[in-house]
Order: C-alpha cells, then sequence, then structure tokens
C-alpha cells in the first residue's frame, strides 16, 4: 500500500547535535507528526567549513532525506541555511524550511503564537527590541545573511553581532553548564553586555541548550530569542497549506500523547550521540542508525 501524503516523515538535520533544539521544538508543536532526524556528526563544526563544503552536504544529506520518503525537510542548522538552502531547493519541490526566516520572524512579527511567546515577542510585552545582538558561527556570521535581512525588515536597526565557535564544541559533547561553559560566555558575550543589548537571537541551534546559563550572564533585561519555536510553527502552517498535516496531531495535542515516531540517524559514532542525545533531550534516545558520506 502506497504511503499518504500526510503519513510521511519530515526531515530534519543538522552538523551535529544542536538541531536537537529544533526537533524538540517541532515535536512539542506537532506531536502527530514523524521525524527523520540527521546529525552530520562526523563532519561537525560547519562554520569552520567552506561554503562550498556546507553546500554540498546540505544536498547531500537533503537528497538523501527525500528518498526515505520524507515530504518535508527543516535544516536545523543556521550555517546549512544560509549557505545550502537554496541550492537544495533547486533540486526538489518538497519544502525546505531554514532558520533565518524564522529568526527575522521571532523577533520582528507581531502576530507569532501566544504559545511561542519565548521565541520572540518581547516588544510585545512591553519590552524594547533594540539594541539587537546575534551570536551564531563564524561561517553564517561572514555570509551577511542574518544583517541583510534584519536591514530590510528594520533598516537603520542597532545590530551586533559574535561569533561562539566554542559553545557548539561544548554542546557537541553535553556539556550545558560548569566552569568551562561559564568561561566561554564570558570571552564571548562580554562585549555584547558593554553594548546594552535588550534581545540575544541564538543563532546556532546548539545554542538555545546553553540558555539558561547565557540567561544568568545577560541578566533578566535581556530576551534570548530562540527560532527553533517559530520555525516549527512555519513547519505547522506549510503543513496545513499543503493539506498534509496528520489529523491525529490534533488528537494528541488534547490528549498529551505522541503517536509521531522519530528516527535518528548520524553519521559519526552512534553510542556518542545516543549519550549527548540523551543528555540534551532529558530522555533516552535508544536506537541511533549509522549513515556515512564521503568527506
Amino acid at each position: 500500500m502506497p504511503v499518504r501524503e500526510k503519513d510521511k516523515p519530515i526531515g530534519v538535520f543538522d552538523s551535529g547535535v544542536g538541531g536537537l533544539s529544533v526537533l524538540r521544538a517541532l515535536t512539542r508543536k506537532l506531536p502527530g507528526e514523524s521525524f527523520v532526524y540527521f546529525g552530520d556528526t562526523a563532519r561537525v563544526p560547519y562554520g569552520d567549513l567552506s561554503p562550498e563544503e556546507v553546500c554540498r552536504y546540505t544536498v547531500e544529506i537533503g537528497e538523501w532525506l527525500l528518498d526515505r520518503g520524507c515530504e518535508m525537510i527543516v535544516i536545523a542548522c543556521n550555517t546549512a541555511t544560509v549557505m545550502g538552502m537554496a541550492a537544495l531547493r533547486r533540486v526538489t519541490e518538497a519544502p525546505v524550511l531554514g532558520m533565518v526566516e524564522a529568526a527575522v520572524d521571532a523577533v520582528l512579527n507581531d502576530s507569532g503564537d501566544e504559545d511561542d511567546a519565548d521565541a520572540g515577542g518581547a516588544h510585545r510585552r512591553g519590552v524594547g527590541i533594540w539594541p539587537l545582538g546575534l551570536i551564531a558561527t563564524q561561517g553564517t556570521l561572514d555570509s551577511g545573511v542574518y544583517q541583510s535581512a534584519f536591514a530590510e525588515r528594520a533598516p537603520g536597526k542597532p545590530l551586533y553581532t559574535q561569533a561562539c565557535p566554542d559553545f557548539t564544541a561544548l554542546v557537541e559533547v553535553g556539556r550545558t553548564e560548569g566552569p568551562d561553559v561559564d568561561r566561554a560566555i564570558n570571552i564571548y558575550l562580554t562585549g555584547l553586555t558593554e553594548k546594552k543589548i535588550r534581545t540575544l537571537v541564538l543563532g546556532c541551534t546548539h545554542y538555545p541548550f546553553l540558555a539558561p546559563a547565557l540567561s544568568a550572564f545577560m541578566g533578566e533585561g535581556v530576551k534570548l530569542v530562540d527560532p527553533a519555536l517559530r520555525l516549527a510553527s512555519m513547519a505547522g502552517e506549510r503543513l496545513a497549506r499543503n493539506r498534509t498535516a496528520n489529523i491525529g496531531a490534533i488528537e494528541a495535542a488534547d490528549t498529551g500523547e505522541n503517536p509521531g515516531a522519530v528516527e535518528f540517524w548520524c553519521s559519526g559514532d552512534t553510542a556518542e550521540f545516543k549519550a549527548v542525545g540523551g543528555i540534551l533531550l532529558g530522555c533516552p534516545v535508544d536506537v541511533v542508525k549509522r549513515k556515512a558520506f564521503g568527506s
């Protein structure tokens, strides 16, 4: 029997385990959907790679997920979004969603979901947005995509950026708190505190796992924005428009049950992915399959 469109999984991928923050948001927003998650742990971090390499990996992984029957691709990686999303969209008619649009909407869009208040919405509660801080990988910042997007939507508003390369490495080994985390935060974010920013955009999907430590350092007056929450809403809206959303998601939301399934894959050590993934998600990751790609 052929697979019905609404029963097809959603493909989600990242350079490593950071995209699990996006998967977490997706499963909460769309509890009746199934997902295939791929972490390219053998080639992490993408932020240190050339744009050509990241673009090639993005298309390679995206096509693999489509071959596995995924109806939609969510690029749960900011670097892959800015360097490879356009190329992936050129080779498929399936919806491909990425992080940048979600981040800008989360900060600036007044019509966001009430459930997604933590994804932005500081302005809806009377707290000023600006100055805005953006932390991301060096590759994401060098692309200029975020800077251009905010300049187009909010011309003339102050935006300050900071690359935080050590954050990804810390999360990849499951370290989200402690002296090493505090030391890295102090090194990278002191400059932003001196700019007196009011909003901090987490421009890498690894960074939400550091949110408690980041928030403690920045103080109560700074709003943290996790684009994953808005991205999950965008995915649900796109599924609804395509009439492919699993009807069971509505029932699951009412009962608290989760009929959807998640299939985990990585390109590196599966045991390490299980251990770190369990720490980050707060629940066991029982089965992880390996799919290796060329360098």
